[in-house]
């Protein structure tokens, strides 16, 4: 796809951690002899102490180029002595329900975390040793909904928002909504300075920076999917480098600093492979071509 250097084709979610590579395979897909597998993973995120991490488990289709040669040589292994640590990114993250079909739990709601896996290296485990704390970062752009206080009886009062956050083709974009719980000071004073704006139903975009990750899982209890298991996203908001009220930059102000540097071209390129006459539900494989971890105003800027 062509663009020019003032254009965005894809508004980009991508989350970036470290974590263990397990479960490599192969899935078939319907459509016929034009049908093609293709190559999935699960990641085994670290988040939190270094001592005692916790896990986040992303289900994920390998789509990045580089990111291919790397898995494909762990096929079939399974002795987790000899799963590899990487370095990760993930886009296009979303939430997947399903009923348990089976054991204690069998016809619970469940869900899991998916994605695209895009970029993975592999690290030595020497050098965990230096990490003190591991993040899971999800960095994007999205609209701001539902800033609310909240004071629960058993523990401190918090301040919590939606998010729903923009994936996919800037002329027909998809939504993640993103329940987030505002953990930062800075992040706090922003979101509540637009607590005015939304009750007055006007659009508040953002580019946010969030830590961690979660898919919680619910049954429906209402509308034509009552008794569905369906997903959200749960995370925490550390970090807003950009917002917009009703298409006009209020922060960072224009006056601060220099202006802000042109939107980049960032995450653009062609799809992989072709997905004609394939039945799946995944989608057109992009591979990002200029890493800009921390660029969210300029994601935004021209938007």
């Amino acid at each position: 796809m062509n663009t020019t250097s003032n254009e965005k084709s894809y508004f980009d979610l991508h989350t970036s951690g470290i974590g263990y590579l397990q479960r490599v395979r192969e899935v078939p897909v319907r459509g016929g002899r034009r049908a093609q597998p293709f190559l999935a993973c699960t990641v085994a995120a670290m988040f939190g102490s270094a001592k005692d991490p916790s896990y986040r488990y992303f289900d994920v289709k390998v789509s990045g180029s580089e990111a291919k040669k790397l898995v494909q040589r762990y096929i079939g292994i399974e002795d987790q002595r000899q799963r590899p640590l990487i370095r990760f990114r993930i886009g296009d993250l979303w939430g997947d329900a399903f009923i348990r079909p089976k054991g204690q739990r069998k016809g619970e709601a469940a869900a899991t975390l998916k994605g695209r896996l895009l970029k993975a290296e592999l690290v030595d485990r020497a050098e965990l040793a230096l990490i003190e704390k591991h993040e899971l970062i999800t960095r994007g752009i999205g609209y701001l909904n539902r800033p609310k206080e909240v004071t629960p009886k058993d523990r401190d009062p918090f301040l919590s928002c939606s998010i729903a956050a923009l994936a996919g083709p800037v002329d027909e974009p998809e939504y993640r909504y993103i329940d987030a719980i505002v953990t930062t000071q800075d992040a706090q004073h922003l979101v509540r300075r637009c607590v005015q704006a939304i009750e007055s139903e006007r659009k508040v975009l953002i580019a946010f920076r969030l830590n961690d990750m979660k898919a919680d899982s619910y049954i429906r209890t209402k509308g034509e999917h009552a008794g569905e298991a369906a997903a959200s996203l749960q995370s925490t908001l550390v970090h807003i480098g950009l917002i917009k009220i009703d298409g006009q930059r209020v922060y960072p102000p224009a006056s601060v600093g220099n202006e802000l540097p042109p939107a980049v071209d960032a995450h653009v390129s062609e799809a992989d492979e072709s997905s004609e006459n394939v039945t799946t539900t995944e989608t057109a494989e992009r591979e990002p071509e200029v890493e800009v971890e921390d660029s969210e105003p300029a994601m935004a800027a021209s938007f």
